[in-house]
């Protein structure tokens, strides 16, 4: 799965790369608004949105906040943290891009956790298990990422992207024996899911 999930991440930036060389010369260079405005434009706008999604998942139905409010409620502080992981981290270690290795294990391992409390034999109540659910799908979505990660593989030299995608890959797989296999093989938590949505 990780191999056909990488392969395809590789061929769409391949894809796109071919597309944009081949669209560019039809097209002027963009023109942007002075960079203060486009901050706050920005931020005021982020804000707006965060809020329309804090009054969406209090109003809307409770048996719909697992599927899309929840996720949408943590998906900002997610793509925060992995931008100030990035900003932060990625030119500190020239031989790894650290801060998008660092979001990828991170966000792994809470995956492995959050699984491994929806999955205990008495489970947490339905609100607890929507949370649960909008920190899977938001907050790890956001926070984890295939498109960077080949991204930079297809920047790199040939030894340096099998190095970077082998690590990645292994840390990964270590997070989830640790976090989620150890779970199950004590019996902690069962391989199916036991929270109930309301």
């Amino acid at each position: 799965m990780s191999t056909i999930t990488l392969s395809l991440s590789l061929a769409s930036i391949a894809f796109g790369y071919s597309t944009a060389s081949i669209v560019a010369p039809y097209f002027g260079k963009p023109r942007f608004l002075k960079p203060a405005i486009l901050r706050y434009s920005l931020s005021i706008l982020a804000v707006l949105t965060y809020s329309a999604t804090l009054l969406t998942y209090f109003l809307l139905p409770v048996s719909y906040r697992h599927r899309a409010t929840a996720a949408l409620l943590f998906s900002f502080p997610g793509t925060l943290t992995r931008y100030l992981l990035s900003i932060s981290l990625n030119r500190q270690f020239k031989a790894l891009p650290l801060g998008t290795l660092t979001a990828n294990t991170l966000g792994t391992a809470l995956l492995a956790a959050f699984h491994v409390i929806q999955s205990t034999p008495t489970p947490p109540s339905p609100h607890a298990c929507s949370i649960l659910q909008g920190l899977i799908d938001g907050y790890c979505g956001c926070l984890t990422t295939v498109s960077t990660f080949a991204a930079e593989i297809r920047d790199f030299g040939k030894w340096k992207a099998c190095r970077y995608a082998a690590v990645s890959w292994v840390v990964g797989q270590c997070m989830m024996v640790l976090i989620y296999g150890s779970s199950i093989w004590t019996g902690s938590a069962s391989k199916q899911v036991t929270c109930i949505f309301e």
